[in-house]
C-alpha cells in the first residue's frame, strides 16, 4: 500500500540559490497546492527540479529557473505543474518508474520524458549529467515538537547533499526515523539525523547495511521498503561505526515538519 503524505504533515519548499561574487539571488516557491504526496519526491538535477506523485499524476513540483540551472539544461522547457506521462518510450505508472529509468540511465545517455502542458503535449531530453558536475543539494527540515521545543516549537536542520562521491538525488529522506540515508563512495551512509527525532544514537556516516533482515542495494529500494512500513511498524536497522557492527531496533513513527530542499550553484 502506498503511503500518502498530507500537506499537514510533509510540505514541501523548494529554494533555488546562485551566488555571484558577493551578490545573491534567492527564489523561493512554496506548493501548499499539493494536498498528497505520495511517496518521497525525485529530485532531477539537471533541471534543479522536484517531481512529485500527487495520488493521480506525476508532475513537476518546483522547477529552478533558467538562468540557474546548470549551463547545458537552460534551454529546456519544462514548467512547474507540468504532468510527465512517459520516460524513455515507457508509460509511467508511478514516481518510482521515473526514478529508477533515471537511475539506469548512463551518465552521458539521453534522458527522455514525454510531458503534457494543458493540452500540449512534447517530449523533453537531455544527456544525463555526472552527479559530481550537478549543484550540491540543501535540505531544511523543520520538526515539530519534541523535548528541546517544549512539545509545540519549531527545531530547523540544514543538510547538504551531493559533490565529490555523492549523487545530490540519491538519498533516501526517513523521516518517521528521523534519519536521511545517502550513498556515498557505494555505501549507504547516514547523510543527515533529525534532532530530537531520531530514535536512535545514529551518528553522521554510519553506514546502514540491512533494513528488516534484507540489505540494501540502493537508496531506492530502502525508501520502498520504508514506505510499505505502516506508521507503528517494528524496524531493525543493521549499520556499522568504524569496525563495529551494530544493531537498532526502530518504531516507525509519523512524519512531522516540512522539507526545504535547496539547489545551490555556485
Amino acid at each position: 500500500m502506498k503511503r500518502v503524505f498530507a500537506v499537514t504533515t510533509l510540505m514541501i519548499v523548494i529554494a533555488i540559490t546562485a551566488i555571484a561574487a558577493k551578490a545573491q539571488t534567492f527564489v523561493s516557491r512554496s506548493d501548499s497546492t499539493a494536498v498528497n504526496i505520495v511517496g518521497e519526491p525525485f529530485n532531477l538535477g539537471e533541471l534543479g527540479a522536484v517531481v512529485v506523485d500527487d495520488g493521480k499524476e506525476i508532475k513537476f513540483l518546483h522547477v529552478a529557473p533558467a538562468d540557474m540551472r546548470p549551463k547545458a539544461y537552460k534551454d529546456l522547457d519544462v514548467q512547474a505543474g507540468d504532468v510527465v506521462l512517459m520516460c524513455n518510450g515507457k508509460r509511467l505508472k508511478t514516481l518510482k518508474e521515473l526514478e529508477a529509468a533515471y537511475n539506469e540511465t548512463a551518465v552521458g545517455a539521453e534522458f527522455k520524458m514525454g510531458v503534457r502542458r494543458k493540452e500540449e503535449r512534447f517530449i523533453v531530453s537531455f544527456a544525463k549529467a555526472d552527479p559530481k558536475d550537478l549543484p550540491k543539494i540543501k535540505m531544511q527540515l523543520a520538526t515539530t515538537g519534541g523535548p528541546a521545543s517544549g512539545g509545540g516549537g519549531v527545531k530547523m536542520q540544514r543538510f547538504t547533499f551531493g559533490g565529490p562521491g555523492q549523487d545530490a538525488g540519491d538519498i533516501a529522506p526517513l523521516l518517521g526515523l528521523g534519519l536521511i540515508i545517502g550513498k556515498k563512495e557505494n555505501v549507504f551512509k547516514v547523510v543527515g539525523v533529525m534532532q530530537n527525532v531520531a530514535s536512535a544514537d545514529f551518528k553522521q556516516d554510519d553506514i546502514i547495511e540491512s533494513f528488516n533482515g534484507e540489505k540494501i542495494k540502493s537508496t531506492q529500494q530502502l525508501s520502498e521498503m520504508y514506505e510499505k512500513l505502516a506508521v507503528g511498524a517494528k524496524i531493525e536497522l543493521q549499520y556499522k561505526r568504524g569496525d563495529k557492527t551494530m544493531q537498532a531496533s526502530l518504531i516507525k513513527k509519523e512524519s512531522q515538519g516540512r522539507m526545504m530542499i535547496r539547489n545551490n550553484n555556485q
